[in-house]
């Protein structure tokens, strides 16, 4: 045991605050423990893993903004481990080994400190470590979030995170695996070993914050219980809630807004603070930053707060996380997201993965070209935009008060444009945190339901509990409106279009190539179908996929045909006995981002009618000032057997989902029964 380590367990440190003090203090004696932030800078402008694939003398694009390229080019998220304080010996030995791998290479490392979120209730200080050849890192860090206030750098760091992405070329020696993600929650310590996606720096911080905010709100409501237990023995009319309330809160998964809208209930405009959660892809950060086109000339107007986290307090309140934001950058184009373009291309901005022509240096948010990924595309181009160079921004981060909660959804089927939650339903749906997978996301599940508890995938400790919190927050706010909101598209369906045996010419070939991800020629074109009602309407190809039949079972999941495809190369299995079925998964009618805003901003407006689902239970539109809403009608494009076996099939997943959290409260199960 090091210095360092005996004089942390004499005061109590944990395994993984030992292994930081190790790797700072054996730097800093070395001399290799470097802050400066000018050379953080020039160092990120010749990133070795940018140049070596770009050929170019530095990083920056003809806008004037660097654009970095990395090899691992989205989380590890398979190779993420959580513990609470007490690490297993293997991830312990591993701890021990960057230590000693760093200490004793004498590695010249590279650190900063800075802060998640402005209010001093719910602000966070934070250290970042990492190897010399990634102060990219340490650069992008440093764009999407606050410098420490003044004063608070003597109390030292209440969270770090150490990240050696060459781990990866030297964990063999110590026979550890090349990728591992270490997170002490409780000690608020990780080691991020292997990968040099910046989304880990940037979700490594997030985590541990929201996690140690939930102990907090704990904390709080337990001692709240106490006291109230006392108030009662007592007598005393005195509980000292309000202080009480303010202690921690729910780390959320959304972006938000203040929207300023003319309610035509109340006759003048007010300020409504808005929510919005949302999995990657179903639009979380085009509507955080959308104007929603409101009307100007009535003082109407929208304020942009944040795009990615927030901090949802018991009273109703939402504390911002981060300075600027840091976006999704496929397909973005000036004319559909206007403000998070010109952010893009900003000399102020930064770019990670996105394709940049080595001869222009001009930037192709619709080219995926990539050295490092399997098939050569990446479709998780990222950006870091400034906030303060958007429209519609103030100096504030956070909202006074929640009004509006909106759950982002993107189906393809029978969910419509917009509905609305009570505060059951709303506490099942964050819950849910459904959407489908897309086919840039995995085109052999594309269409599939996907979920993630608050659509947030860092959530440490019990989902349920988490669920559990978010009721809480309702109930003690009930003038909160809550609102499911499908981003994708209405009526759409699958195709069957060709049926082969798999010993044909070519369909052996045909399979390999879809498992390998390989995007059929057809993707993307329309396809003509008739309605119901006699009309056409031209809907587009999102993906073709295939699926086989053997022995009377039909096979969808990708590792099932590859596991069976095996078995014939084997010679187990005739392929024959195989039937290969090629089918066309057609998007539904598109809902804009003009039907999105449109009704977002008719019910900042107060102007929506609504009437009950009979099946549902829940609120849908009966009327939606300037919109069409037979353009929504079931009845165009099913017939009622089939609209009611997708609703029962669309149930029987929610509800099967909800019972699998043992601690989930019993109103937020029965909500969708």
């Amino acid at each position: 045991m090091s210095g360092e380590e005996e004089s942390s367990a004499k005061h109590g440190e944990s395994l993984a605050r030992e292994m930081v003090l190790r790797i700072s203090g054996g730097a800093e004696r070395a001399g290799v423990f470097v802050s400066d932030r000018e050379a953080i800078y020039s160092l990120s402008k010749v990133d070795p893993v940018t140049l070596e694939v770009r050929h170019t003398n530095d990083v920056f694009t003809k806008y004037g903004n660097p654009a970095f390229v990395t090899r691992i080019t989205s989380r590890s998220a398979k190779f993420t481990e959580i513990f609470f304080g007490d690490p297993n010996e293997r991830q312990a030995r591993t701890m021990r080994a960057v230590a000693d791998y760093l200490n004793d290479s004498k590695k010249e490392l590279l650190y900063m400190d800075k802060q998640l979120g402005l209010h001093p209730e719910h602000s966070h200080y934070c250290r970042t470590i990492v190897s010399k050849d990634y102060a990219r890192l340490l650069y992008m860090w440093d764009k999407l979030i606050f410098d420490l206030q003044d004063g608070d750098a003597a109390a030292g760091p209440e969270q770090v995170l150490v990240m050696i992405p060459e781990w990866s070329e030297v964990a063999a020696d110590f026979n550890l695996p090349p990728i591992s993600i270490l997170v002490d929650a409780e000690s608020r310590v990780t080691f991020v070993l292997g990968s040099d996606y910046f989304g880990e720096v940037k979700k490594a911080h997030l985590r541990m914050a929201m996690y140690a905010e939930k102990v907090r709100y704990k904390q709080s409501c337990n001692a709240r219980s106490e006291a109230e237990k006392i108030e009662h023995q007592e007598g005393s009319s005195e509980s000292g809630d309000g202080e009480l309330e303010k202690k921690g809160g729910l780390g959320v998964h959304a972006g938000g807004k203040v929207i300023r809208a003319f309610d035509y209930n109340e006759g003048r405009l007010i300020d409504k603070g808005a929510l919005f959660f949302g999995l990657s892809g179903t639009g979380k950060t085009t509507l955080s930053v959308h104007h929603f086109w409101l009307d100007a000339e009535k003082g109407e107007t929208v304020i942009i707060r944040q795009d990615d986290f927030f901090l949802l307090s018991p009273d109703g309140r939402a504390f911002g996380t981060e300075d600027n934001a840091y976006i999704k950058t496929e397909g973005l184009e000036p004319e559909g997201q206007p403000l998070l373009y010109r952010g893009a291309i900003s000399p102020h901005s930064v770019l990670e993965n996105v394709y940049v022509d080595p001869k222009t240096l001009d930037v192709d948010f619709f080219r995926y070209d990539h050295p490092f990924v399997p098939g050569g595309k990446c479709y998780n181009g990222r950006g870091i935009v400034v906030r303060r160079e958007l429209d519609f921004t103030d100096d504030s981060i956070d909202l006074e008060r929640v009004d509006m909660i909106f759950f982002i959804t993107r189906r393809e089927t029978i969910v419509p444009p917009i509905v609305r939650l009570n505060r059951e339903q709303a506490a099942a749906f964050f819950m849910l945190g459904e959407s489908i997978i897309t086919s840039a996301a995995d085109p052999t599940k594309a269409g599939e339901s996907v979920r993630e508890v608050g659509t947030n995938p860092f959530i440490v400790g019990s989902k349920g509990e988490e669920g559990g919190i978010f009721y809480d927050i309702l109930e003690r706010n009930p003038s909160i409106q809550c609102f499911l909101i499908n981003t994708g598209g209405f009526g759409g369906r699958n195709i069957e279009r060709e049926r082969m045996p798999l010993d044909a010419p070519g369909a052996v070939d045909t399979l390999r190539a879809y498992l390998a991800g390989e995007r059929h020629s057809d993707t993307g074109k329309k396809v003509t179908v008739e309605l119901r009602d006699g009309s056409t309407e031209e809907l587009k190809i999102s993906i073709v996929r295939f699926e086989v039949s053997y022995e009377g079972k039909r096979i969808k999941r990708s590792s099932e045909i590859t596991e069976l495809l095996e078995r014939v190369e084997r010679g187990e299995v005739r392929a024959s006995d195989i039937e290969l079925i090629e089918v066309a998964v057609l998007a539904g009618h598109k809902i804009r981002i003009q039907d999105s805003a449109a009704v977002i901003r008719e019910i900042a407006r107060s102007r929506i009618k609504w009437k009950k689902d009979p099946f549902w239970g829940y609120e849908v539109p009966a009327e939606i000032p300037g919109i069409d809403l037979s353009r929504f009608d079931c009845s165009r494009y099913y017939t009622a057997e089939e609209v009611e076996e997708m609703n029962m099939a669309l149930k029987e997943e929610r509800i099967a989902w909800l019972k699998s959290f043992e601690d989930l409260d019993e109103r937020i199960v029965g909500a969708i029964g």
